[in-house]
């Protein structure tokens, strides 16, 4: 407080690993009064090889403007590493929340040296499952409070109508390709016939030198809006994730409750708040073609009642992925961990 007793605006210093530093993060309304200030590597040296180098200067401009009331907010581990040395190296006593704390796969190696030797700096790291917050604290051996589990959160996602995808009747749709099985999919794809079109939304390298049937497109690189024309216009979402432990899907799961879609997924440890108990997300084990076909052919046979079951949900979805959750959290951040 100052001599006035009013307390004094805080600075935030986003670093984001990709994506825009003045997104929707900068925009959440807390409690606190913030200062934002968005830094964000050139666009040019993400295309480049030169990726680190651009990650490490973005982390040094953060280091350098940290102080007691300017904390530092990363996003995604990558940065957060990077982050955490610069900080450590200038001897700041700025508080830092790595954000989005989620990793395809474990790192192993030197990069986990290098990864747990950063994190151990870090004040708390921001995970999207209670599942992850045990797993990242017993793998990298840091205190378990320094993790602290927080819902996805996000608005629904924008929809263009009439999206054209050159099939004919009703089809299914895979969106995203972290964490999936294209094995899988490719392999229920070719069991549900040439008369049932999949359509799969994901980058050319998930399916590279995997047979593709003849009623599967794949299309990559179109507009947010086409994505969810093109399942808005689908039977179901398929979301098949490779592993009980993979730790990915969570932005298409909560992207197609929140538009009413009915989904299926695999039984996976990290997607379990947000699929368990809701009618119109069906489920099965990793990697059982047999048991996921059927689900796929639920998805066509059942369309009435589980797109019903789906709409029905969408008030409780949006109010559980509501982004004052995440304003929430950084005001919990806030009280607990810099200096006001």
């Amino acid at each position: 407080m100052n001599e006035i007793g009013v307390a004094p605006m805080l600075t935030a210093i986003n670093v984001p690993d990709l994506g825009p530093a003045d997104g929707e993060f900068t925009r959440l309304q807390t409690r606190h009064a913030l200062q934002w200030v968005p830094l964000t590597s050139n666009l040019l040296d993400w295309r480049s090889k030169g990726v680190q180098f651009s990650r490490y200067r973005v982390a040094a401009q953060a280091a350098l403007q940290a102080g007691s009331e300017r904390f530092v907010i990363s996003h995604l581990p990558p940065m957060t590493a990077a982050v955490a040395h610069l900080l450590r190296l200038r001897r700041s006593p700025a508080a830092h929340l790595g954000f989005a704390f989620n990793f395809t796969s474990l790192p192993v190696g030197l990069r986990f040296k290098y990864l747990k030797r950063a994190f151990e700096n870090v004040d708390q790291m921001a995970v999207f499952s209670a599942y992850e917050e045990r797993l990242y604290a017993e793998y990298f051996d840091i205190d378990p409070t320094r993790f602290r589990r927080v819902v996805w959160t996000q608005q629904a996602p924008p929809v263009q109508k009439a999206v054209e995808i050159g099939v004919q009747g009703p089809y299914l749709c895979a969106i995203g390709g972290e964490g999936r099985d294209f094995q899988l999919l490719l392999e229920v794809a070719r069991r549900l016939g040439s008369n049932v079109p999949v359509v799969i939304i994901a980058r050319r390298h998930s399916v590279v030198g995997l047979v593709v049937p003849e009623n599967v497109t794949v299309l990559s690189n179109i507009s947010l809006a086409q994505v969810w024309g093109i399942a808005c216009g689908s039977r179901g979402v398929l979301v098949p994730l490779l592993q009980r432990n993979t730790c990915c899907g969570h932005i298409t799961l909560v992207s197609a409750k929140l538009l009413g879609l009915p989904v299926a997924t695999t039984y996976a440890d990290a997607t379990r708040e947000y699929v368990e108990g809701r009618r119109a997300v069906l489920e099965c084990e990793p990697g059982d073609v047999t048991a996921y076909t059927d689900l796929a052919r639920r998805l066509l046979e059942d369309k009435d009642d589980l797109q019903e079951a789906a709409r029905a949900a969408i008030a409780q979805e949006l109010e559980l992925h509501d982004r004052r959750i995440w304003a929430q959290y950084l005001d919990r951040f806030i009280e607990e961990r810099v200096s006001c």
